[in-house]
């Protein structure tokens, strides 16, 4: 007899949470090229590209030397459990340089975007960028110290 398996969103943020730590840890190339690999992913993963993190991704890639796999592991900061609070920090971040002409609702944030539109593009931006410069720090520290030659 099979056994069923509940989809717990905890239970799968956590799977993929050991998949991108595995990724990092199994990864090829300097601990540099590994760790901008995460940052460049957590950046498009954080910034509500919706679904272009992945050829914003490999766009970049053309241009810069970093691990492909870490940056789609990296992307992986954003998933469908994580999505509404990383939207509703943007626009908390960015009401906080940009006067927010109302509150921020999650289920009709997309009904309000003419209103709340540069709020979130500010606080993603910012948002987007501690995320990816703190996890391009863990990352190379974690491939610093699993790299040893």
């Amino acid at each position: 007899m099979k056994k069923q398996h509940s989809h717990n969103p905890i239970v799968s943020l956590f799977r993929q949470l050991k998949l991108a730590l595995i990724q990092i840890y199994r990864a090829k190339g300097s601990p540099h090229e590994i760790a901008l690999g995460v940052g460049i992913g957590a950046f498009w993963g954080v910034f509500p590209t919706f679904g272009l993190s992945t050829p914003l991704i490999l766009v970049l890639y053309r241009f810069f030397h970093f691990n492909l796999i870490t940056a789609f592991a990296g992307a992986l900061v954003s998933n469908p459990f994580t999505s509404p609070f990383l939207l509703y920090f943007s626009y908390r971040v960015g009401a906080l340089f940009i006067s927010a002409p109302q509150s921020f609702d999650v289920k009709e944030w997309w009904n309000n975007l003419g209103k709340v539109g540069w709020v979130m593009l500010l606080g993603s931006t910012i948002l987007s960028t501690v995320v990816a410069v703190i996890l391009y720090f863990v990352a190379y520290f974690i491939a610093k110290r699993t790299h040893l030659k």
